[in-house]
Parts: C-alpha cells; sequence; structure tokens
C-alpha cells in the first residue's frame, strides 16, 4: 500500500513519454492531413508542443493535480468531460462482469474441487480452459449470434442507461458483462478449485466430519474461509484485467465507454484522450488493487502482523 502512489507516478509518467513521444501529430488531428507546415508550427507554439518534454511533463503533472487532463484536439471538449461521460459504463460493465465471475467461479470452483477427478470436475476443467484461451471478440461474436440473431432474447449491441428503465438498462449491460466475465471466471475457477481441494485433504476437515459437525458449518465457516485466501491475493490483477478486456468488449458491443473512447481516440490521433483515459484505467487499478489489499488482510490478519513484524 505504501509503494502506491509510486507506482502511479511511475504509470504517469510512462505514458505521458510513450504518448508524447509517439509519431502521431496532434496538430494533424486537429487541423487536418492537410494542412500547411505553418499553420501547424502555430497550433504547436500555440499548444506548448515545442517546449522541452521535461517542461511539457511539469505541465501536465501540475494541471493533473487540478483534475485538468487538457483538451481533446479532435472534439471540443475538455477530456475529463469525456472521460466523465464514458467511465460509468465501464464501471457498471466491470463491476456487473466481477460479481458474474466471482458468483460463478465459487460455484464451479467448490463444485470441482468436492467432485474431484469425476466427469464433473473434468467437465469444468475442460471448460474452464476453453473459455480462458478463447479470444474475448470471437466469445462476443457468437454471443451476439446466439443470443441475438438466433434466440432473439437480447440486443446485438448498443447502451441504455440506467434511467431509461432498469429492464433495457440490464438486457444492453448483461451480454457484454458475460462475455467480459467469461476468462475471469475461467482462471478463478482454476484457482477456487485447487485451493478449496488443497483445504478439503486436511485433517481438521476429516476431524471435524467424525464429530459429526454439518458439512454446510464446515465449508462455509473453516474450508471456505480459509482457501479464500490464494484466490483473492490475485483478484485485484484480474480486475483490473478487465479494463484491458473491456476495450474488446466494448468494441464489439458497442458500448460508449472507456474502451470505445480509448480506441477512437487513438484512431483520429486524440493523443490527449488516450493519455487521459490510459491514467484513468492506471488509477483504478491501483484503487481495486489496495481495496483488495485490505480485504486480503480482512480474511487474514496474520499476513497483516508477519508483515509489520
Amino acid at each position: 500500500m505504501v509503494t502506491a502512489p509510486i507506482v502511479l507516478f511511475g504509470v504517469i509518467l510512462l505514458v505521458f513519454l510513450i504518448v508524447d513521444l509517439s509519431p502521431n501529430d496532434p496538430a494533424r488531428a486537429s487541423l487536418g492531413l492537410f494542412a500547411s507546415e505553418e499553420a501547424r508550427e502555430r497550433f504547436a507554439a500555440a499548444n506548448g508542443l515545442d517546449d522541452p518534454v521535461w517542461v511539457r511533463f511539469w505541465r501536465f503533472i501540475v494541471n493533473l493535480l487540478h483534475l485538468d487532463l487538457g483538451s481533446s484536439v479532435v472534439r471540443p471538449e475538455p477530456v475529463a468531460h469525456l472521460i466523465g461521460a464514458a467511465f460509468p459504463v465501464t464501471l457498471q460493465l466491470m463491476l456487473l462482469a466481477t460479481v458474474i465471475a466471482v458468483f460463478l467461479s465459487l460455484l464451479l470452483g467448490v463444485l470441482a474441487a468436492q467432485t474431484d477427478g469425476r466427469l464433473v470436475d473434468r467437465t469444468i476443467g475442460g471448460l474452464a480452459a476453453l473459455f480462458q484461451a478463447a479470444p474475448p471478440f470471437w466469445v462476443g461474436l457468437m454471443f451476439i449470434q446466439l443470443f441475438a440473431v438466433a434466440l432473439g432474447v437480447l440486443p446485438s449491441g448498443g447502451y441504455f442507461p440506467i434511467g431509461d428503465g432498469v429492464r433495457y438498462w440490464f438486457s444492453s449491460i448483461i451480454g457484454p458483462a458475460t462475455v467480459l466475465a467469461l476468462p475471469f471466471t475461467a482462471a478463478m475457477t482454476r484457482i477456487v478449485r485447487a485451493s478449496v481441494a488443497d483445504e478439503l485433504a486436511k485433517d481438521y476437515v476429516r476431524t471435524a466430519k467424525g464429530a459429526g459437525i454439518p458439512w454446510s458449518t464446515i465449508m462455509v465457516r473453516n474450508v471456505l474461509r480459509n482457501s479464500l485466501i490464494s484466490p483473492v491475493t490475485v483478484l485485484g490483477l484480474y480486475i483490473g484485467g478487465l479494463m484491458s478486456g473491456a476495450i474488446v468488449v466494448e468494441s464489439v458491443f458497442n458500448l460508449p465507454g472507456m474502451g470505445t473512447l480509448l480506441v477512437s481516440g487513438a484512431d483520429q490521433g486524440d493523443l490527449g484522450v488516450v493519455r487521459g483515459v490510459a491514467i484513468v484505467s492506471a488509477f483504478v487499478f491501483v484503487l481495486v488493487n489496495l481495496v483488495v489489499d485490505l480485504f486480503y488482510i480482512l480474511l487474514n490478519p496474520r499476513a497483516a502482523e508477519a508483515g509489520a513484524e
């Protein structure tokens, strides 16, 4: 947790340098491909693009501390406003995908561990390997083909704000969230299965069963509590990875989220938008991992005490 500000600053520096030193020309993106050299030079001078890189970085940091991410060179809007409109869509998508993934991975992981080596266990393991390896864009297209084209139960794309009605919002977000959750679910299922199976093999479980303690009590109070420590340690990484997966899923389902904003910004050479989306995504990643670390300490206080020593 102490290193989080250092990591965030390093990411901001890296993102700034990669975007700032890229071959894309903000002047061409703003003025058009056929802008004269004189017009491009005037644009560069007016926007400080001719300043040394350290001056540009310092100016960017000062603006960032004031929550100013600059303005889009393609659209007459501040980058913060564009991100403010797109971020809630991606946040809803990620939250719903996380709920689906956590619920399914716990259910399937525990079921696989309890049927160790049998058909159910092998089937769950095979499906987990399949969905973990399947490209998200292909899964999204197959999902649309099945549920939108063949069955007609869900829309093929688009987004309805929750203010337009929970039913319409849910129908527009459940498909993308499910597709986004599938590789996350597959990876977490395998981790949960291994952790629960390892816990079930311990002596205290056999002792508790021999003492006549109900199996549900053993699972909830002991096995699940102890076996969840390992999955929680990687939970933050997987949730952070949802942001990158959202880029593909939002493009497939035509959702107006951060992924779509990033792709459009890259296509149009709008470097301010690309930089803003990348930095906000990095901040969310660090914040999620901080929350997961706190949750891990609640689950395993002894680890926190050992770290303090």
